[in-house]
């Protein structure tokens, strides 16, 4: 290929790889923007888009305005119609942060939100976000200097898969700290205890709370025509997200209700869209055996650091991550440390 050619081909793909999502059409009418940053320990949001007859639903904002500003332009060459609703499936800012920009590409825009995600948000949140405020810096000048010398925090060689993430864990944590120092957080304008269904003209949306599980006030958004179920971090891949904030002991019962609406494709808050229900099924056998081992440690009047050691999730390990050091550490970062813990401490309080 010539230098020219080689030029304008990488004029033509460089706005896909600057917006870090691929446009998926499920059905007529419905469209995926499905995150490709690759898996670390920073995320954006997947979003879903539902076309009615004279408006449309979204799910989810993202990470920051920007990135928000870039699934808009995306959707807006799809369709001109307004955005009436943007259903927030849980408070975690990389599914919320974006809500300013959606609420001034489109005035009036009804934000759907849990009951519980403005007390989520004011405490939890705000603690969580003031540390990542505090220690993001640090964090992004360790992943860049480990990138520029080709090893981790012990000094071992860095593989392909971890040094790419470390990359792109960087630049994305820089952007997430510059956004969030001055964004406006804009909560949700109509709140949801269990059920709301959506009218766009003849296609319903239904948006249910399933119960607690990668939080107190986790939402999913229902197709019932389509057989589509948009999940939040319920589901999110290629790990199980069941970290510092969820309900470990709820998790597994409401992943059955999740599955029980027999979806036929299911978008995931993080990784790729699902056509069948493998991988949800595997995160539930996984929260069953956190919820059981913790239940029989608790009443044995196990510690923490007891239950720890009786628990043991090797299997479960293997079967997300295989022979990927990255997804181990992320298993390990995200399941295996704050799951029990969360778990221990939640069957304490409930006595």
């Amino acid at each position: 290929m010539g230098r020219l050619a080689c030029l304008l081909a990488a004029l033509l793909i460089a706005p896909a790889a600057r917006a870090g999502f691929t446009v998926e059409t499920l059905a007529p009418g419905v469209i995926a923007f499905v995150r490709t940053e690759p898996a670390g320990m920073m995320f954006d949001a997947n979003n879903l888009a539902v076309i009615g007859e004279d408006a449309v639903l979204v799910v989810d904002s993202n990470a920051t305005a920007a990135s928000s500003r870039e699934v808009i332009r995306a959707l807006r060459a799809i369709t001109r119609k307004p955005v009436r609703y943007l259903v927030n499936t849980h408070w975690h800012l990389d599914h919320f942060e974006g809500n300013a920009a959606w609420l001034e590409a489109y005035p009036g825009l009804e934000i759907v939100g849990h009951e519980a995600t403005r007390g989520e948000l004011a405490g939890v949140g705000a603690r969580n976000r003031a540390g990542m405020l505090e220690s993001g810096p640090g964090l992004v000048e360790a992943l860049r200097r480990r990138v520029a010398e080709g090893r981790d925090r012990e000094g071992r060689p860095l593989d392909a898969e971890t040094k790419a993430a470390y990359a792109s864990d960087a630049d994305q944590a820089a952007r997430y700290l510059e956004a969030t120092r001055t964004v406006a957080f804009v909560p949700p304008t109509i709140e949801v205890r269990d059920r709301l269904t959506v009218h766009l003209g003849a296609r319903s949306v239904d948006v249910r709370h399933p119960g607690p599980g990668h939080t107190r006030s986790d939402l999913v958004v229902w197709l019932p025509a389509e057989r589509i179920l948009a999940t939040g971090d319920l589901v999110a891949a290629p790990v199980p997200l069941i970290g510092n904030t969820a309900r470990p002991m709820d998790y597994a019962g409401t992943l059955e209700r999740v599955l029980a609406f027999g979806a036929l494709v299911i978008v995931p808050g993080h990784g790729p869209v699902m056509r069948d229900d493998a991988y949800p099924r595997r995160v539930r056998d996984l929260a069953a055996a956190i919820r059981d081992g913790v239940r029989a440690a608790v009443a044995a009047g196990a510690t923490l650091e007891e239950t720890r050691k009786r628990i043991d999730l090797t299997a479960f390990r293997d079967a997300f991550a295989g022979s990927s050091k990255l997804r181990g550490a992320l298993f390990d970062l995200y399941v295996a440390q704050p799951a029990i813990e969360a778990a221990w401490r939640q069957a304490r309080e409930a006595g």
